[in-house]
This record gives C-alpha cells, sequence and structure tokens, in this order.
C-alpha cells in the first residue's frame, strides 16, 4: 500500500499539484493509450514522471 501512495506522490508536481506528465504530449499520449491494467497504466505513468 505504501509503495503505491509513494508512486503516485512521486508522479504528482509539490507546487500545483498536477500531474507531472503532459497529456498533450503525443509519446505519453500513445503509450497509455492501448494499456487497459491499472497496474501497468500506472507503472507506465510512474516511470515517464521519475524523470522529471
Amino acid at each position: 500500500f505504501i509503495i503505491k501512495v509513494k508512486k503516485i506522490l512521486e508522479s504528482i508536481c509539490v507546487n500545483c499539484g498536477k500531474l507531472k506528465a503532459d497529456i498533450s504530449d503525443p509519446n505519453f499520449a500513445e503509450k497509455i493509450r492501448h494499456i487497459r491494467d491499472p497496474k501497468a497504466r500506472m507503472a507506465v505513468v510512474w516511470a515517464h514522471c521519475k524523470t522529471k
């Protein structure tokens, strides 16, 4: 449980509270568009956001 919460908090901006990943970015949108499994989608979002 704590690991999931930690990953969610790492994906959110501290200053504004928005998701660090930009949905209008075509590369990111293409990655998450076809993933229906919530765990796999969260892993992709977290991996994309951890570099920002």
